[in-house]
């Protein structure tokens, strides 16, 4: 899933559009054009720097392949080992330090592939 989403990044796509192609390829899932269209309004955090709209792709995709309640476990797990290893959720915070956002984008796309793999 990282070099997929790492490969999405590079062709012009923004960060939760290439997590969640990158996840929907990995995991079989075929992505409505609605879905696709509804990444162009998460990136950048949300316009505004807020959280990281990688994170929040993710979580879309732990809520298409899982009942709520592993979904919500998922999500809090990717956020908590996120956190410790960029001190943030906050795309503002966690872009002002980085040239890109690759390496977030790695991370975010290896460790949902991680836990989604644990899960099932």
């Amino acid at each position: 899933m990282k070099q997929r989403a790492l490969f999405y990044c590079t062709q012009g796509y923004n960060c939760s559009l290439a997590i969640l192609k990158a996840g929907a390829d990995r995991f079989g899932i075929v992505l409505s054009h609605e879905m696709e269209n509804s990444c162009h309004a998460m990136s950048n955090g949300f316009g505004i720097g807020s959280i990281c709209c990688a994170l929040v792709a993710a979580v879309e995709l732990f809520g298409m392949l899982f009942e709520e309640e592993k979904a919500k476990i998922l999500r809090m797990q990717l956020f908590l080992a996120f956190h410790e290893k960029f001190g943030s959720l906050n795309c503002c915070k966690l872009s002002c330090c980085r040239a890109d956002c690759s390496e977030i984008l790695a991370y975010v796309a290896e460790m949902s592939e991680q836990l989604i793999t644990q899960m099932k």
